[in-house]
């Protein structure tokens, strides 16, 4: 009797396995779908790398992944199986069915945007997520709706019946069991960041970003000043005042800038417009494809330009901070502190303090990426932060058109009165999902443009996109034709820049963060190319010198600022230094002097037809050292307040 109930439940066990196997193969099915549809979207958006095979070897690291939790999973399912097999299956289907989901989702982000969701998602209000979400319109919810449709399909298919041996069951068991050894892709053996992207689960990739971004740095006296005087020497230049501040040094910057403008009385207003996705891709006589902005193009041709400029970050969250003060990252990028912004000195702090009238012009919604809170800190003016402006029909779903955040900015600044004034722009319509005013009449334009540049990288999917800074340029022009008509338009410099690279690519590790930079006014003397280094962070020690020695104004007498501006050396060089920030918030590589560091490999600049290349080299462990030393220092002086004394 005793041994026909063991028999009973032995076979009893062995069914389980077997129901189990058959929910696992449909699971495993479903992984592989995804994975097929991911190749489509990837090469649809023109990804280029080896998709095939990249995927088919991320189906093998999926399954390799999902094998220790489907084994935990087993454990689930027997245990309910012995009750009710119709409960296990549910429970077990909707297991899969969210993981399906899940997946589905990281993988429309990673088609749309090249790179996987990070821990960047931690940084965002649910409020920034649904504005970010319902910018895409349409498109998104289409895609939402077919991703909760496959996922219920999933679930409630009928399974085919079928039975597994049992050696099959005890071999796939075996396989689960040995899935638990597995360590993990390391990023570091791919030739390319792109590769690893496509291989990599996009779960795995989310929740190790989420853990691996999260730090608490906290020294002891003696820990934290001998950290600091380390940094110190890479820095033999600075005078550091307090290894409290770690940062903190005596302010040497040259002013530069004077030999090149008619300097006069009155104090000049400055205009900072930071155009979306401006890059050397798009704009440029060295742009990659042929240039959509050919009014900026003619002004770049009397104006300072720095060809060779570097962005901080792959996206917009760093530019701000950056441009305003060469103020630190953190954790997540200065801007996501919030409220818990350390004491801070910028241009815009210092311009106020001397008078000058501060207006941040942003067509969108101020909250996103709390710079409405930066802009307070800024004492700057939000004009359009304003309910009137929510229901002009000139928007599109992140914000109003550049057209008119340009035309109607002038209702703000044309008082009439001598208060000089630091006016910020940052544009939007030339942001996914480029919805923008004309766009069959400038994707048209800007077609018939490239004929006339066949040896330009030729666009052919992408139209609509690349034309959109069409739009923009013809924004710039009707821009500047009015500011001309403002009594102090002869005292206005404008300093115009991208944020980032408006397609992300990783061909080459500092290509996202290649924009252009100019300086423009009618106080210029003459123009001029600068074929040096420069970064955003190199802006705010400039600007500031030259407003010191011409006009008088009162600057701190200490910095934060780890360079000493721009450099308008006639030959290539970099003497520069800046940290860049991926789109997930991490440190991805730091500019040294002449060594591009990032965490895998060590380049030294050159350029290849007055276009920055980067070349491997090999170093001491110092410069391999640095990366480390300056993220630690900076978060601690984030979380500490420690940035001005």
């Amino acid at each position: 009797m005793k041994h026909k109930k063991s028999t009973g439940k032995i076979i009893k066990l062995i069914e389980a396995f077997s129901d189990y196997d058959i929910e696992c193969l449909y699971f495993l099915a479903a992984m592989l779908l995804i994975r097929i549809s991911e190749t489509i979207a990837l090469h649809a958006t023109d990804y280029n790398a080896e998709l095939i095979i990249n995927n088919l070897e991320g189906f093998l690291v999926d399954i390799v992944y999902y094998g220790k939790y489907i084994l935990a999973s087993c454990i689930l399912y027997i245990a309910i199986h012995k009750f009710s097999r119709k409960i296990a299956d549910i429970v077990i289907r909707t297991i899969f069915a969210i993981c399906i989901f899940i997946s589905l989702t990281l993988v429309a982000y990673f088609s749309s945007t090249h790179i996987p969701l990070d821990n960047i998602i931690t940084a965002y209000s649910p409020k920034e997520l649904f504005v970010t979400v319902k910018a895409n319109g349409n498109h998104n919810i289409v895609i939402i709706c077919i991703i909760i449709a496959f996922s219920i399909i999933f679930t409630i298919i009928p399974r085919a019946k079928a039975t597994i041996s049992k050696w099959v069951s005890i071999a796939i068991v075996t396989i689960l069991i040995g899935c638990i050894f597995f360590p993990g892709l390391e990023r570091g053996k791919f030739r390319y960041d792109k590769e690893y992207y496509i291989v990599e689960n996009k779960i795995i990739y989310l929740t190790n970003s989420i853990k691996n971004g999260k730090s608490t740095i906290q020294y002891t006296d003696s820990e934290l000043k001998k950290l600091a005087n380390d940094f110190s020497e890479y820095f033999p230049e600075y005078q550091f005042v307090d290894y409290k501040y770690p940062f903190l040094h005596k302010e040497n910057s040259p002013d530069v800038l004077s030999d090149y403008f008619e300097v006069g009385k009155q104090k000049p207003n400055i205009v900072i417009i930071i155009c979306e996705g401006l890059c050397n891709e798009i704009s440029g006589q060295n742009s990659n494809a042929t240039s959509a902005t050919t009014f900026l193009d003619s002004l770049a041709e009397h104006s300072l330009v720095w060809g060779n400029c570097l962005s901080t970050s792959e996206r917009t969250f760093g530019v701000l901070p950056s441009v305003i003060g060469a103020l630190p990252f953190g954790d997540k990028g200065f801007l996501s502190y919030r409220r818990d912004i350390p004491d801070f000195n910028s241009i815009a702090t210092v311009l106020h303090d001397n008078g000058y009238e501060n207006t941040f012009f942003y067509g969108g919604w101020y909250g996103f990426d709390g710079m409405s809170i930066f802009a307070d800190n800024n004492y700057m003016a939000m004009y359009y932060n304003d309910s009137k402006f929510e229901n002009v029909n000139e928007r599109n779903d992140w914000g109003l058109y550049d057209g008119y955040l340009f035309d109607h900015s002038f209702d703000a600044t044309e008082k009439g009165n001598d208060t000089p004034r630091l006016d910020v722009y940052m544009t939007l319509s030339t942001h996914d999902p480029y919805d923008y005013p004309k766009a069959g009449y400038y994707s048209e334009k800007y077609q018939d443009k490239q004929k006339q540049n066949p040896n330009k990288k030729q666009i052919v999917k992408h139209i609509k996109e690349y034309a959109s800074f069409m739009y923009l340029d013809d924004c710039l022009k009707s821009f500047f034709k009015k500011y001309e008509t403002r009594k102090t338009y002869n005292n206005t410099i404008f300093i115009i820049t991208g944020d980032h690279r408006f397609i992300m690519s990783s061909d080459n590790p500092s290509i996202n963060f290649q924009v252009p930079l100019i300086i423009w006014s009618p106080m210029l003397k003459t123009g001029k190319h600068f074929p040096a280094i420069t970064t955003h962070r190199n802006i705010y020690p400039s600007i500031l010198a030259f407003l010191a020695k011409n006009y008088k104004i009162n600057t701190p007498h200490t910095s934060t600022a780890l360079n000493t501006g721009l450099d308008t050396s006639s030959n290539f060089r970099a003497a520069t230094f800046s940290p860049h920030f991926s789109a997930d918030r991490q440190l991805k590589a730091i500019t040294y002097n002449e060594y591009f560091i990032t965490n895998e490999n060590i380049y030294k600049f050159d350029t290849v037809s007055n276009r920055i290349t980067l070349k491997p080299t090999t170093s001491d462990d110092r410069i391999k050292a640095l990366p480390k030393i300056y993220s630690d220092l900076e978060k601690y002086i984030m979380n500490n307040n420690a940035l001005k004394k």
